[in-house]
């Protein structure tokens, strides 16, 4: 079951369970600081720097209010956390959905999550989490460039990876984070014998520090956990293009 607690201040005592919690399950055994990058996709991974999503920094995911982009975020957190790694989501408001987590791979014994309505919170329980070593720490929260810098340092420091979720409306601020990405749901195939097929995504990636922007469209396997690229739209570089309302 993953352990759920609300945070209303930086001084809050649920600040200390927070660390409690998370060392308790890092008894266990965690993704080592000097851990390769996360993977995405192969392909896709071969347009990063480093060949996947660097750890030891934040990478932003923004989508809109069809959690395509938290989904995207679940299947990052679940290949980066591995069998063993700890993954923190901190939600600013309402309750997550464990079940729909472990659909995209999370394994919910190893996953912490807190509510944090106020932004300074959220940033202050990412920051801790990551310095307390978690494998990932997911913030649905955006940082400036103040913030952004202190929660590199706690990521590089505790050899984590942090993921902002940028919900609509939120400004991007291009300074704090290494990767940026926007993610929109996209029609899926029909199932056999009809009815809905796997979750479909188009991934921009819009921003990263050594690398062009580029677009992909993918489908996600709940039976074997996996990406896979969808033709023709896969690996096609160029302008990443914008999609909904999302800034």
């Amino acid at each position: 079951m993953a352990a759920i607690m609300r945070l209303h201040r930086p001084e809050s005592p649920a600040f200390a369970a927070l660390r409690a919690r998370v060392a308790d399950i890092e008894r266990g055994g965690d993704a080592p600081a000097d851990a390769p990058a996360a993977a995405v996709h192969e392909a896709i991974d071969r347009a990063l720097p480093g060949g996947g999503l660097a750890r030891g920094a934040a990478h932003e995911i923004a989508g809109a209010a069809d959690g395509a982009a938290d989904g995207f975020a679940a299947t990052i957190a679940a290949r980066a956390a591995g069998p063993r790694g700890t993954v923190l989501w901190c939600a600013r408001d309402g309750d997550l959905y464990a079940p729909g987590l472990a659909a995209f791979g999370l394994d919910t014994a190893r996953l912490v999550t807190a509510r944090a309505p106020r932004a300074e919170d959220a940033l202050q329980a990412l920051e801790e989490a990551l310095r307390a070593g978690v494998a990932v720490a997911v913030g649905e929260t955006s940082a400036d460039l103040v913030a952004g810098r202190r929660l590199r340092l706690a990521a590089r420091a505790g050899g984590g990876l942090c993921l902002l979720l940028r919900r609509p409306g939120r400004p991007a601020r291009a300074e704090a984070v290494h990767t940026r990405w926007r993610v929109s749901s996209v029609p899926s195939a029909p199932a056999p014998g009809g009815g809905p097929g796997a979750p479909r995504w188009r991934l921009s990636l819009t921003r990263c520090r050594g690398a062009a922007p580029r677009e992909w469209t993918v489908e996600w396997s709940h039976e074997t956990h996996r990406l896979t690229l969808v033709a023709p739209l896969a690996n096609r570089a160029g302008p990443a293009r914008r999609f909904g309302r999302a800034g």
